[in-house]
């Protein structure tokens, strides 16, 4: 195909650019990731537990919610600190810890374990780990100080911590990560933990937070070893206390809470670029990715046909037997050789001739042969004489004259008018209708 490269160019180009739509919108979703926390939420609702998450679009009430559980990150509590030298009222909303004080709403604030590495790359080892000293840099921010952590040197871990009494359940914690009980201030109390160390914390100084040293407790990944889910599903239950009804909030972006329920009614939000890229995540990633490729393979495919499609393959042959016999009737007529394409006339006429009756693979001497020998079984003169006058212009057309041409020509036919190669009984039937 003449100018096939940019076509060509075009198509990887479109293909290239479906991929990256399909790749971005799975890797920017963290939330799937072995790090997030959509297996939580889902495992929550299965087990009859509601759960919220947090949206930039709407500001939670605490009155309406039971329990806030938020994933600390690294950097997320930078915001709070930078909040730490203002008014009471404005540095309240910003930091979670102070917030739950105010409005005494249970909350459990997960610490981080695994770079973000491990959610794009989807390997988890030793390297990938959290610094220990920025782990409790970020403590520090929101008002916990001078905790030491301890980290398994075995890999898996397991243990069976009791959140309520005589009710063990079997967890299990690659590079497990928990604090330590010698560090640990007095005001500290330990919940449920490991022979490593404490799991879950509560202070006295913070009465409604608790601290999880262990985000696997929590996370995609680590919910889908031993029993981690149904410590998970005990933990939210017992800190939201019994006899709630109102929903679990899982607070992934750090957002502030209001400080009355929000009123029903009609709200103005700017709009930015991240909100653009809703329509770019996943699910309709895999919609915009095969539009695309669909409008690749149907341009590539319209650029490389020229013209509609024959209808069959037959009427292909005919008109290029017919541009054929055209070009070289041409070719005869300027040569001034009339005979010799009086010749070829001859020829082909007689081979359709034989193809009409025997088949398409009698238009050939043999076929030829077969036509005038059928012709004598029914006429033996009239096939003498179509085949003396056919056989004339085929051998000797180019060397007749001109008049002598003619007269043969003529011959020829009348007598191949006199026989119009119908099958025997079909023209016997027809005759003898005349005659009656």
């Amino acid at each position: 195909m003449r100018n096939s490269g940019p076509l060509l160019f075009l198509g990887l180009l479109l293909a290239l650019a479906a991929v990256a739509i399909f790749a971005l919108s799975r890797g920017s979703d963290f939330d799937h990731s072995p790090l997030g926390n959509k297996g939580l939420e889902l495992w929550l609702q299965a087990k009859g537990i509601p759960v919220v998450r947090s949206d930039p679009h709407i500001a939670r009430a605490p009155s309406q919610i039971s329990l806030r559980v938020i994933p600390l990150s690294i950097g997320q509590g930078e915001a709070a600190a930078s909040q730490a030298n203002q008014k009471a009222d404005d540095a309240g909303p910003q930091n979670p810890v102070r917030e739950s004080n105010r409005y005494a709403l249970p909350t459990l604030i997960i610490l981080p374990k695994w770079r973000g590495s491990v959610s794009t790359e989807g390997v988890a080892d030793k390297s990938a780990l959290v610094d220990l000293a920025d782990i409790g840099s970020e403590l520090d921010k929101i008002g916990y100080s001078d905790f030491g952590f301890a980290r398994s040197k075995t890999g898996f871990e397991a243990a069976q911590p009791q959140l309520k009494s005589g009710e063990p359940i079997k967890i299990a914690l690659y590079q497990a990560q928990t604090f330590e009980r010698s560090s640990l201030p007095s005001g500290c109390r330990e919940l449920a933990g490991t022979p490593l160390g404490a799991l879950l914390l509560r202070c006295t100084d913070n009465p409604s937070v608790y601290l999880l040293s262990d985000p696997d407790l929590m996370n995609n990944h680590g919910l889908a070893l031993a029993d981690n889910a149904s410590f998970a599903v005990s933990l939210v239950t017992l800190l939201r206390r019994a006899g709630e009804t109102r929903p679990v909030y899982l607070d992934t972006a750090g957002l502030p809470l209001d400080r009355k329920k929000p009123v029903d009614e009609g709200r103005s939000y700017e709009r930015s670029a991240s909100d653009f890229k809703r329509f770019f995540a996943y699910p309709l990633s895999l919609i915009w990715g095969t539009l695309i490729l669909v409008a690749a393979v149907c341009f590539w495919r319209g650029a490389y046909r020229f013209g509609p499609a024959l209808p069959e393959v037959s009427a292909n042959t005919e008109l290029s037997k017919t541009a054929a016999i055209e070009a070289m009737a041409r070719l005869l007529r300027l040569s001034g050789n009339d005979g010799r394409m009086t010749g070829q006339f001859v020829l082909h006429l007689l081979s359709d001739k034989a193809q009409q009756l025997f088949g398409p693979g009698a238009g050939n001497e043999a076929g030829i042969a077969r036509l005038f020998q059928r012709l004598a079984r029914r006429d033996p003169a009239a096939a003498k004489t179509l085949h003396s006058s056919a056989q004339a212009l085929i051998d000797r057309g180019h060397l007749m004259t001109r008049a002598s041409l003619h007269r043969n020509l003529e011959t020829f036919r009348k007598s191949l008018e006199q026989d119009d190669f119908r099958p025997v009984g079909l023209k016997s039937e027809s005759s003898s209708k005349s005659k009656n």
